[in-house]
């Protein structure tokens, strides 16, 4: 009874905050990953990229896909709508042939979907260059200890000072699942690179760290990151312009 109550206290403390927040202007992608069938892997491209054309192809509701290239779900692409809020949901397209489009056009060509999520980015955590968007990326998901979010949030700042400190053309957002939809799926962190070349070059990353941080800051951010997460997961993806809904810069 105890543990019942408990619970009912928790869910009423966190409804004001989600309300606070519909209040406030933020960015946030729908996404979900979609498995081809690959025996109509021509058919589906040219419905799929028909479709977010026709009907997702500006702001909120302009759709992206992307090629994943490591992880979990190599070989798949990542659909993502946005940037929107959960207030423009109530608008997405919805009409009759928006819905028999994707029913029966694309979704007869798609083996299946996966890890249907909202990722919802952190403005103070984040940084956009104006020109940054490079069609790459590195999108990493972290799992988080129980009751360790905050810490995370705080590595993260010292990281994104890094960014900025050193006026980096690279962009750093971070988001987090508002929902319980994976247990290990609770941040995320995306940055983009230009050329694959990027990852044969040597980084001094430490180095600017601790510039700014002071001496040692490095190894005491590495062992409180030991100390938070408990595993992650970095794919790599690239952005499919044929298969989306128009320019993607967000």
């Amino acid at each position: 009874m105890k543990k019942l109550l408990l619970l009912v206290l928790m869910t009423g403390m966190l409804l004001p905050v989600l309300s606070q927040e519909e209040g406030k202007s933020y960015k946030m992608f729908e996404m979900v990953y979609i498995e081809p069938d690959f025996e109509h892997i021509k058919e589906l491209g040219e419905a799929m990229g028909k479709h977010n054309k026709t009907y997702h192809n500006e702001d909120p509701y302009r759709a992206s896909v992307w090629l994943v290239n490591t992880g979990p779900h190599t070989g798949e692409w990542a659909l993502a709508m946005g940037p929107l809020t959960f207030t423009d949901l109530d608008n997405r397209p919805d009409s009759k042939e928006h819905n028999e489009d994707w029913i029966f056009n694309v979704l007869p060509h798609i083996e299946g979907m996966s890890e249907g999520e909202y990722w919802k980015q952190i403005d103070d955590l984040s940084y956009m260059p104006e020109g940054s968007f490079s069609g790459k990326e590195v999108f990493t998901i972290y799992d988080i200890k129980p009751y360790q979010k905050y810490r995370f949030k705080e590595l993260a700042k010292k990281v994104l000072e890094v960014y900025k400190k050193r006026g980096s053309d690279i962009y750093f957002e971070f988001y987090e699942n508002p929902f319980e939809t994976n247990p290990e799926r609770d941040f995320a962190i995306s940055f983009g690179f230009k050329k694959w070349a990027y990852f044969d070059q040597d980084r001094e990353f430490k180095k600017e760290y601790e510039e700014i941080h002071g001496e040692g800051s490095w190894q005491k951010a590495m062992e409180e990151y030991r100390d938070i997460v408990l595993g992650s997961v970095d794919e790599l993806s690239q952005y499919i312009p044929e298969l989306s809904g128009g320019a993607d810069e967000d």
